[in-house]
């Protein structure tokens, strides 16, 4: 069977699920949630990707995010392969946590965002899992409609101004409570788009899905995937910051901190859109597990030092190369 559609371009709203391979969990306990959370959080200073809204179940997450650039599929290989290589450690298995690639589904912000961020709080509810929304600590619904911490990383101005309040004021969380929780408040467009057996790869008004799926639906230059830097040149400009040899960064140095080859690897990450299997042949390293460490080891750093070197080396490279 050929792979649904997969429309990609920067300026970007999509709805993103994923499940287990084999309808298996893949959150067995709270810190799994949490730990799946600490990933999200990441998607929006890494990759460009802010995060509207998310629910996780036992065995499937729904996300609703919007892609500053063309490069959803980048940051979801990222989400879903070092959040598996951190659950695997965590349960002691090894292999594939999800059922294969990511769902996501493109649709038209001014005609559906309300619904689709009702359909994606809701769940819970549907499927039985709760009685009050509000009381469901692993959806980003308390955090729309309760006075409860709101993560700073969750985005909640789209939604609240589509019910015409501003992401500070009390009556637009309570307005879009009745909006979620009343029966036939549904976006019908958006109910007869979830309940078709195969939905499409695009959500929205007819004129827009025309143009999505014929690539006019994007800002000038941006459906392409933007090109990643060439490790090469993020290596060079990290010894050049730091006054070492290249070599140095390249090697790895067990029983010490290598500040220099840990920011290398983790612009690398960012900027050059190698895979996880390719950073580890890059910089000499055993496999992908090992980069998935170094990486969250990177994430952990209090070290001013070494952001200082993640900030000036990252406006270098953004500049022509001469």
């Amino acid at each position: 069977m050929p792979r649904s559609t997969r429309i990609e371009i920067a300026d970007g709203w999509y709805h993103v699920a994923n499940r287990g391979a084999g309808r298996q969990r893949i959150f067995r306990n709270d810190e799994h949630r949490q730990t799946f959370l600490d990933l999200l959080k990441t998607l929006e200073p890494t990759f460009g990707v802010q995060v509207h809204g998310y629910c996780l179940m036992s065995n499937r997450f729904d996300l609703m995010l919007h892609t500053t650039h063309a490069n959803l599929s980048i940051a979801m290989r990222h989400l879903g392969g070092v959040y598996t290589q951190r659950y695997n450690r965590l349960v002691g298995r090894d292999g594939p946590l999800f059922r294969g690639r990511f769902r996501a589904v493109l649709f038209e912000p001014q005609t559906v965002l309300l619904g689709v961020s009702r359909h994606l709080h809701r769940r819970p509810l549907v499927t039985g899992m709760v009685q009050r929304l509000d009381r469901y600590r692993w959806s980003s619904y308390p955090s729309f409609v309760t006075s409860r911490r709101k993560p700073e990383w969750l985005r909640r101005e789209a939604v609240l101004a589509a019910v015409g309040y501003q992401s500070d004021d009390k009556d637009g969380g309570r307005v879009y409570r009745q909006y979620v929780e009343r029966d036939g408040e549904s976006n019908d467009l958006v109910r007869q788009f979830y309940r078709r057996r195969r939905p499409g790869a695009v959500l929205g008004s007819d004129p827009f899905i025309r143009r999505s799926l014929s690539g006019q639906e994007h800002t000038p230059g941006a459906r392409a995937s933007i090109p990643g830097v060439p490790p090469r040149r993020i290596i060079r400009a990290m010894a050049d910051h730091f006054e070492v040899t290249r070599r140095s960064i390249l090697t790895s140095s067990r029983g010490r901190t290598n500040l220099p080859r840990m920011a290398a690897m983790w612009l690398c990450r960012k900027h050059s859109h190698l895979t996880l299997e390719q950073l580890a042949r890059h910089f000499r390293l055993s496999g992908y597990g090992s980069v998935s460490g170094a990486l969250h080891r990177a994430e952990q750093q209090t070290n001013k030092g070494f952001w200082a070197a993640i900030k000036a080396v990252e406006e270098q490279i953004q500049l022509p190369e001469n």
